[in-house]
């Protein structure tokens, strides 16, 4: 009996050493084991759940273009030459002498116009290039969806802290903390034409006319709009250097309804 005695205690050592080797080896995965837990069952507070915006970088919102009133071929720049005022004005007054005819009315007066609603004609010389693209459709809304990002942003940001103060689930948590794909309100593509100048004479002197509006007009609430013209400038130096002073005024006329239109009330975006 007394020879045994040793082989029961270094039992009894061997089982306390594998006990505590479980028990440390528990410890280490917990941390891990519990963050894939349900932080509500377990009783630990909410972590923070990054927003997409954290999580990828800088996601940004994007700005939904409606054509509006904008016929087909609008995407595109058009150049308004005086013969499209001479035709349209001979137009209209084959149209009264037909109507003359018809009322027997001496004088039958046509509906006034302006050149800058003629459609004009397209500028062969630049096709394909990105360039000739309506500035609303391409660079001012990536410009005016950053501005509606950080707007977004601002939103999202103020959802999440609500959330996390007044008990909602972490599904509506997550849900306050996602940020929208696309702006509510949307960008209306408007003129984007060379004009000529005068109707008389013989200079060729054009201007560059762009504009666009944001938000859907509700009642009582127009939508902001913006309206850009370049000096008039001679055809030649429009396309000099293989029309470099086009994209120069483009630029232009981009940074300058950037800059009206970022200025419209937040609670309209």
């Amino acid at each position: 009996m007394l020879m045994k005695k040793p082989r029961a205690v270094s039992r009894i050592c061997a089982i306390a050493l594998a006990i505590t080797a479980l028990s440390a080896h528990a410890e280490t995965e917990s941390p891990s084991r519990l963050a894939s837990l349900d932080p509500a069952a377990t009783g630990a507070p909410i972590a923070a759940t990054p927003t997409p915006g954290e999580a990828n970088g800088a996601q940004q919102v994007r700005l939904r273009v409606e054509k509006g009133y904008l016929k087909p071929g609008y995407e595109n720049l058009r150049v308004v030459r005086r013969d499209h005022t001479m035709n349209n004005v001979a137009g209209q007054v084959a149209l009264n002498v037909a109507l003359s005819l018809v009322t027997r009315s001496v004088v039958v007066t046509g509906s006034a116009f302006s050149k800058d609603d003629l459609a004009g004609e397209t500028l062969q010389d630049l096709k394909g290039d990105p360039v000739l693209a309506n500035p609303a459709t391409s660079d001012l809304r990536d410009a005016l969806g950053d501005v509606a990002s950080d707007i977004y942003r601002r939103r999202v940001a103020a959802a999440r802290a609500t959330a996390l103060q007044d008990g909602s689930t972490p599904e509506e948590i997550a849900e306050a903390s996602r940020m929208p794909q696309e702006a509510d309100t949307p960008l209306y593509p408007g003129q984007w034409h060379l004009v000529y100048e005068n109707l008389s004479g013989t200079d060729e002197m054009f201007r560059l006319r762009f504009g666009a509006e944001l938000g859907r007009p509700g009642f009582m609430r127009p939508p902001s709009g913006c309206a850009w013209q370049s000096e008039p400038i001679a055809w030649t130096e429009w396309q000099a250097d293989h029309w470099q002073r086009l994209r120069d005024e483009r630029a232009k006329a981009v940074a300058s309804c950037t800059k009206v239109l970022a200025g419209t009330p937040e609670k309209f975006w």
